[in-house]
C-alpha cells in the first residue's frame, strides 16, 4: 500500500498481523500535505507549459536534401507514407549510389583486377565493365550505374563470350538517405536520376513539432496523472483496503536516507491476499527446459499435512544463479491457501512434467538399449547362465528407476537381466516384487532382492502401475 512521496499520514487504524476486509480503513490521511503537494504540482505545471511553449517554436525541416552528389538507385517511400514506417522497414527513405558504379560478383580464380569484361542483364542490353577489387574468393565487376537497375541479374563474360560468373547487381558504393519524423507529401527525385548535393530530394509535411516537444507533452501527462490521483487523496482522506488479507508489516513514516533520491512513492503497509499462497521452488538446469507454465505440481507441507496439497506452475524465471559449477532456477507455484498455512512454512515441490495412466513397467536395469532399438531377454540358459531370447521393445517414459513399455511386451510376461553389484558381498537388486536372496521376483509394483554370485541374475514379471512414468 502505497501514497506519494509529498503526502504524510495522520494516522495508522491497522497494526501488523491484522485482518482486515476489502474496504476496511487502513489509514487517515493529512489533508494539509496533500495540499501542499497540489500546490507544489501545479507549480511544476505551469513552469511545464513554458517549456512547452518555446519547444512548439521549435520545427522540424520539412525538406530532405541529399548531402552528396551522385546517382538514386532506390526510393523506398511514396507521397503519403510516414517516414517512420518506412526506415523501419527499409532502413533508409533513399538510396544513392556515390561513385558511379553498380557491381555483381563472380568467382575470382578466372579474372584479374583490371581486366575487361562485358555484363548483361536480364532484358539482354549488354554494358562494358571492369574486374575491380578482390574479396576473398570473388571478385566485383564494375559496370555504370546509369540505366542498370538494383537487383538486377547480370551474366559476366570475358572477350571470349566465356561466362565467368552471374548474380545481382548491388550498389557499389551506397548512402542511405534517413529521416525520423513527419509524413511523405511529395517526392522531388526519381530512380536513376543524378542528384548534386543539398538538392532537394523529398518534401515532408506534420512536422511541426521537434522530439523535445513530444517528450515535454510525455511528461505533464505524468503530472496531470500524479496530481488527479492528490486531488482524489483529498477528497477520500483516507486509504481503504482493496482487497481481504493479512497485514504484514507496517511503516509508520517515510523512510529518508541521506544523500539518496526521494522516490515517487512511500510504502506504509504490506496486505497479504488470504485466497492463495505462493512457493518458491530451486530448480536444476538439468530439469528446467521442461517445466512449462500451468503445469501441476504437487506440495506438501510436512508442518501440515504429510498429504499433498495441488497447484499450479505461476512463474518460471529465466536468469539462474550458478553455484560449485551447477545452475538453478526459481519457479513459483501457486497453491488455494488452507487456515494453516503461514508465510515462510517450508515445503516440497514435484512438478509433474509428463505421465502416463495404468503405465506396463520394467525396471531400468532390464532393458537394454542401442542407438537404434531397445530389446529384453526373455529366457535364460541353465547350464551357462547366459540370457537368451532377445526380444525388441519400444519404450516410453522414464522415471524413479523404472522405463515404460509400449510395444514388445504384455503384463505378466517373464524378462530376465542381470543384476548390480550392490556391496562387497555379493548382494544385488533386482527384478519385481523379489522374495529371498536366491529367488525370483514373480511379478508386482516394488523392487526386490535376488542373488546369483558375481554375474548374477533376477528375473521379474512385468506389471502396470498407475501413473507410470512420472520423473
Amino acid at each position: 500500500m502505497k501514497v506519494p512521496s509529498s503526502v504524510s499520514l495522520r494516522s495508522l487504524c491497522v497494526e501488523e498481523g491484522d485482518s482486515v476486509e476489502e474496504g476496511d480503513v487502513l489509514a487517515y490521511l493529512d489533508l494539509t500535505s496533500v495540499l501542499t503537494a497540489m500546490n507544489e504540482l501545479q507549480t511544476e505545471l505551469e513552469e511545464l507549459d513554458s517549456d512547452i511553449a518555446e519547444a512548439a517554436r521549435e520545427t522540424l525541416s520539412t525538406v530532405v536534401k541529399s548531402t552528396v552528389t551522385g546517382r538514386v538507385k532506390a526510393i523506398y517511400c511514396q507521397n503519403g507514407d510516414s517516414v517512420l514506417s518506412a526506415m523501419y522497414e527499409h532502413g533508409a527513405l533513399l538510396t544513392i549510389s556515390l561513385d558511379g558504379y553498380m557491381a555483381v560478383d563472380v568467382p575470382a580464380k578466372a579474372v584479374l583486377e583490371g581486366d575487361p569484361l562485358t555484363v548483361t542483364l536480364s532484358d539482354g542490353s549488354t554494358y562494358s565493365g571492369i574486374a575491380g577489387e578482390r574479396k576473398g574468393e570473388t571478385i566485383a565487376v564494375l559496370v555504370t550505374d546509369d540505366k542498370p537497375l538494383l537487383g538486377d541479374e547480370a551474366i559476366v563474360t570475358n572477350g571470349e563470350g566465356q561466362e565467368l560468373g552471374r548474380g545481382l547487381l548491388y550498389i557499389h558504393q551506397p548512402l542511405n538517405v534517413t529521416g525520423y519524423a513527419g509524413t511523405v507529401s511529395r517526392l522531388s527525385v526519381t530512380e536513376n536520376a543524378p542528384v548534386t548535393k543539398n538538392r532537394v530530394l523529398l518534401y515532408l509535411s506534420d512536422t511541426v513539432y521537434t522530439a523535445n516537444y513530444d517528450a515535454l507533452l510525455q511528461q505533464r501527462a505524468q503530472l496531470e496523472e500524479e496530481l488527479n490521483e492528490l486531488i482524489s487523496l483529498y477528497k477520500l482522506g483516507v486509504i481503504r483496503a482493496p482487497l481481504s488479507g493479512k497485514v504484514s508489516s507496517i511503516t509508520e513514516e517515510q523512510e529518508t536516507v541521506e544523500g539518496a533520491e526521494t522516490p515517487a512513492e512511500w510504502t506504509f503497509a504490506v496486505l497479504q491476499p488470504q485466497e492463495k499462497m505462493i512457493v518458491s521452488a530451486s530448480i536444476d538446469e538439468s530439469n528446467i527446459l521442461a517445466v512449462e507454465l500451468g503445469q501441476t505440481a504437487s506440495i506438501t507441507i510436512s508442518s501440515i499435512s504429510e498429504d499433498p496439497f495441488s497447484g499450479q506452475v505461476t512463474s518460471i524465471e529465466k536468469t539462474g544463479t550458478s553455484s560449485s559449477g551447477v545452475t538453478r532456477y526459481a519457479v513459483e507455484v501457486t497453491l488455494d491457501r488452507t487456515e494453516k498455512m503461514l508465510p515462510n512454512m517450508s515445503a516440497t515441490v514435484a512438478i509433474r512434467i509428463e505421465g502416463v495412466d495404468d503405465a506396463l513397467l520394467l525396471p531400468e536395469a532390464a532393458v537394454t538399449k542401442t542407438r537404434q532399438s531397445a530389446y529384453v531377454y526373455t529366457s535364460v540358459n541353465e547350464t551357462t547362465g547366459e540370457l537368451e531370447g532377445m526380444a525388441e521393445v519400444k519404450t516410453g517414459l522414464t522415471g524413479g528407476g523404472y522405463v515404460e513399455i509400449t510395444e514388445g511386451l504384455q503384463e505378466g510376461d517373464t524378462v530376465y537381466y542381470t543384476e548390480k553389484q550392490a556391496n562387497d558381498f555379493n548382494s544385488f537388486m533386482g527384478g519385481f516384487n523379489g522374495g529371498m536372496p536366491g529367488s525370483s521376483g514373480n511379478g508386482g509394483n516394488r523392487p526386490g532382492t535376488g542373488s546369483g554370485g558375481n554375474s548374477g541374475g533376477g528375473s521379474g514379471n512385468s506389471g502396470r502401475r498407475r501413473n507410470g512414468g512420472q520423473p
